[in-house]
């Protein structure tokens, strides 16, 4: 698996803004149907910040988490933070403790971030998406397929069966 990063919202200024509940949104910040039960459905815990951050600094972190083999568990280190605690995952001490967290080394992270060492790679990863179409997270591309959105393990595996067969079909 590879991933790459992906402005979902490219207008965002730095320091984020404040959002307004949507429709359906428990007091807590729970989701609205039908996202609240996908969520429980996938063992997820998801709460809509009454923030929405500045991402640019979390999509950086992932990339130099990704080039010191920390990707995955940093990804889901910031998830947590951000959609179970609630944080700013704007901040660099928030994402110092995902760091921290998952064995990433800290102060490389900071210097990292303050250098903007991956500031191109992080804009270069969203041009290229846009050149392929991609409009939306997550997106995946499994052979020739490419889809957007949250979708159940029932439709992985038909379109990676279907992936299967077109290959043995042509000798690959």
């Amino acid at each position: 698996m590879e991933t790459h990063a992906f402005f979902l919202r490219p207008d965002m200024e730095l320091g984020g803004r404040d959002r307004q509940p949507r429709e359906g949104e428990g007091p807590n910040g729970e989701l609205n149907e039908p996202l609240r039960t996908l969520a429980e459905e996938a063992g997820l815990t998801m709460r809509r910040s009454p923030h929405t951050p500045y991402t640019v600094p979390a999509l950086e972190a992932t990339e130099h988490a990704k080039q010191n083999g920390l990707e995955i568990p940093f990804h889901h280190a910031v998830y947590r933070a951000y959609w179970e605690r609630g944080e700013d995952i704007e901040q660099v001490s928030v994402l110092k403790a995902a760091a921290v967290e998952v064995g990433l080394d800290a102060d490389k992270l900071e210097e990292a971030l303050s250098q903007q060492t991956h500031t191109g790679t992080v804009q270069q990863q969203y041009q290229e998406a846009l050149s392929h179409g991609i409009n939306g997270i997550p997106a995946f591309t499994i052979g020739k397929y490419l889809f957007t959105g949250a979708h159940p393990y029932e439709f992985f595996k038909q379109v990676i069966d279907k992936v299967i067969e077109e290959n043995e079909a042509e000798g690959q």
